[in-house]
């Protein structure tokens, strides 16, 4: 396994930031309408030029993109990347607090791998930035999550994500509102008697002193909560937790947001979607439908989707499920923007990424095709001005066995070396 490490390791290796010029492309900037034949110039790891009339320094590497098409780097904004090998439990996994007593002050960043194999295979598809999520933890919250940058590098965490929630199964939707009412109206009664709550001389509290201690910023409204949740009843609850805690939520799953549209759009409420979703996974869920992300667009909702498919590999499926949603109805160019400029600004990193503009870490990816068409492949990936290898541990295992001699045992001559 060292060695096989080691090997990943050297062909996946980056080249060192320089000056790239991408020429001839059509060119998705997700901040305005498309520009055809297109030129990007990158350097020093951020963008400085995009446009018809871009001059290109005589020493930049050139990336011809003629007939092709460039985006800004995918954002995914639900996954465990970096936190999870595989999908059983043999696997190294790091992406719930589980029964360890802890809930809120659960963090993710404490068990980023930057060396995973997995953020090799999402980067390959285009992937470039993700939200890095906890799990379930069998009570309310989670924890908090980490936005990475998909390089593999130590400084993977670029920043700090958002508080997660979600109603656990175990408690029926009235019980879960009541106790995080209670849970937060505890957690403003700690923040305003800390002092008392040290010597000991508080009430008792639903969560730990470390879990209120982390929800402290939510109710603060210096940090989001992104709460999972799907019907329509369940999402008029979030909106009304907003009005009466004035607490920043995203709402992820939102298989009916559709039916709220407007009041999402009053609330300044945006959501996280599965445009695959159309099968409502329980009766209060009937209005889940594949045109959830078309009503959303065209209400004015701010969103972005996930991929609704639960294997590490598939992370950058959701190119595909947004070519879904443009064949339920939504524009093309906002399921670009869906997956790219949307989740950085749900997630207030729009400044540094989400697009290709000037002045923004250059996350460009060049495409033989229309990125949201499932047969289309990257051709070059591009995060913070350096291109990478399109190498993962799959790819490796594919070539590996792509032309054995039938004729011998099955993988002899690799375990002769």
């Amino acid at each position: 396994m060292r060695y096989l490490a080691l090997i990943i390791a050297l062909m996946a290796a980056p080249a060192m930031a320089e000056t790239i010029a991408i020429v001839g492309g059509k060119i998705h900037t997700a901040a305005g309408t498309p520009i055809e034949k297109g030129t990007v110039l990158i350097e020093n790891g951020k963008i400085t030029a995009v446009g018809l009339n871009v001059q290109v320094p005589g020493n930049a590497y050139l990336i011809d993109a003629s007939g092709k098409e460039v985006t800004p780097g995918i954002i995914s904004s639900s996954s465990i990347y970096g936190l999870s090998e595989g999908a059983t439990r043999i696997f190294s996994s790091d992406t719930s607090a589980n029964d360890s007593g802890m809930t809120a002050s659960f963090d993710v960043k404490y068990a980023l791998n930057s060396g995973s194999v997995v953020i090799e295979e999402g980067r390959r598809q285009g992937v470039t930035r993700a939200v890095s999520s906890p799990t379930s933890s069998g009570d309310i919250f989670s924890g908090t999550s980490a936005i990475i940058t998909m390089d593999n590098k130590p400084d993977m965490r670029f920043a700090e994500g958002p508080m997660h929630a979600k109603f656990d199964n175990a408690l029926n939707r009235a019980v879960a509102w009541n106790r995080i009412r209670a849970i937060f109206d505890q957690v403003l009664d700690y923040e305003r008697n800390k002092s008392r709550v040290m010597r000991g001389q508080s009430q008792d509290y639903l969560l730990s002193i470390a879990d209120m201690e982390a929800l402290v910023p939510v109710l603060k409204g210096d940090k989001k909560l992104v709460i999972e949740m799907g019907s329509e009843a369940e999402i008029r609850g979030a909106i009304q937790l907003k009005k009466d805690y004035g607490v920043d939520i995203v709402i992820q799953g939102a298989q009916e947001a559709w039916k709220v549209a407007d009041e999402l759009v009053a609330a300044e409420i945006p959501v996280i979607i599965v445009p695959e979703d159309n099968l409502f996974g329980n009766v209060t869920m009937a209005g889940t439908t594949f045109s959830n992300a078309a009503r959303l667009e065209k209400a004015g909702v701010k969103f972005s989707l996930i991929s609704g498919n639960g294997s590490l590999y598939y992370g950058h499926h959701i190119l595909q499920f947004a070519g879904m949603a443009v064949a339920h109805g939504m524009s093309h160019d906002g399921a670009i923007r869906s997956i790219t400029i949307n989740p950085a600004q749900i997630f207030g990193v729009d400044r540094v990424v989400g697009s290709i503009e000037v002045g923004k870490d250059a996350d460009v990816v060049v495409w033989d095709g229309d990125p949201l068409e499932v047969t289309s492949n990257t051709n070059h990936v591009i995060i913070r001005g350096v291109e990478y290898d399109l190498v993962s541990r799959r790819t490796m295992l594919r070539d590996r066995y792509l032309n054995l001699d039938r004729g011998e045992p099955f993988g002899k001559r690799y375990y002769q070396n």
